[in-house]
């Protein structure tokens, strides 16, 4: 056989190399095709892994006359915001705030407190008690404060709020605007805006900087998210609304920042 058909060539290791060019055609095709859908398969690890930064456990924090909230410190020393996340009904706040810690601590101080009543699946509810949440959130912030003098921001944090914790973000959101300017709800609703809450709105919407409103298509209140965005931008509100595809009522641990980091920034950015 001539030597330029032979597929095995010895290396000057004595290694077996290939001589791809004497490899038949359709083998060559073959072998590209296996190598790209290799190639595939690893992605998906590739993404975990970036889905998937360092960020320490939450500590306790201890908040007199209230159950005790879970926080993590940012990256930099200086004075820096809060993102604040209200949990969903029967959610664990220390999970939550380890999930929210990746994405977020860039930011700020990333603080979760916890509704006051436990649940029978180990979490905790809000009740749908607005004004009681109002005086946890406000017990928590004035315990860290207390804990790190001069490194964290009054006015300008970042609420966020999941469900039954939408509902009572929305509540303090119009109601508290200096402490709370910037807004990112999960799973929106109108119709958590009743009584003299659009008047509220009307009120302070100045002071309300940016608003985003995040709802899976799948999720049962994704045509009231809607309507809440045309509720902020009637009020002249500056409010973004991403319905995500593929997605229902819930904030999936792999996709944190795939998911939340963008809108994060933006509203962090606002002036």
């Amino acid at each position: 056989m001539h030597p330029s058909k032979v597929a095995r060539l010895e290396g000057s290791s004595g290694d077996t190399l290939v001589n791809w060019y004497a490899v038949p055609r359709c083998a060559r095709l073959a072998l590209a095709a296996l190598l790209a859908a290799a190639a595939l398969l690893l992605m998906p690890a590739v993404a975990r892994a970036h889905e998937a930064p360092s960020a320490p456990d939450p500590m306790v924090l201890e908040v007199p006359g209230f159950p005790d909230a879970y926080y993590v410190r940012p990256r930099s020393k200086s004075r820096r915001s809060v993102i604040l996340y209200l949990h969903g009904r029967g959610g664990n706040a220390f999970e939550d705030c380890r999930k929210w810690a990746r994405v977020a601590r860039i930011f700020g101080w990333v603080v979760c407190p916890q509704g006051p009543t436990p649940t029978d699946t180990g979490g905790c509810t809000w009740n749908n008690d607005a004004d009681a949440a109002k005086r946890i959130v406000d017990a928590t912030l004035a315990a860290l404060n207390d804990k790190y003098k001069g490194r964290v921001r009054a006015r300008g944090n970042v609420l966020i709020g999941f469900s039954e914790g939408a509902f009572i973000a929305q509540q303090i959101g119009i109601r508290d605007p200096v402490h709370f300017s910037r807004w990112l709800i999960l799973a929106a609703n109108d119709r958590y805006w009743f009584g003299d809450a659009p008047q509220v709105i009307e009120q302070n919407h100045s002071k309300i900087r940016r608003v985003f409103l995040f709802t899976g298509e799948n999720d049962e209140v994704a045509e009231n998210t809607k309507k809440a965005g045309e509720m902020l931008k009637t009020a002249h509100i500056r409010v973004k609304v991403k319905i995500a595809p593929g997605m229902g009522h819930e904030v999936p641990a792999d996709r944190m920042i795939t998911n939340y980091r963008r809108p994060l920034r933006w509203l962090v950015a606002a002036r």
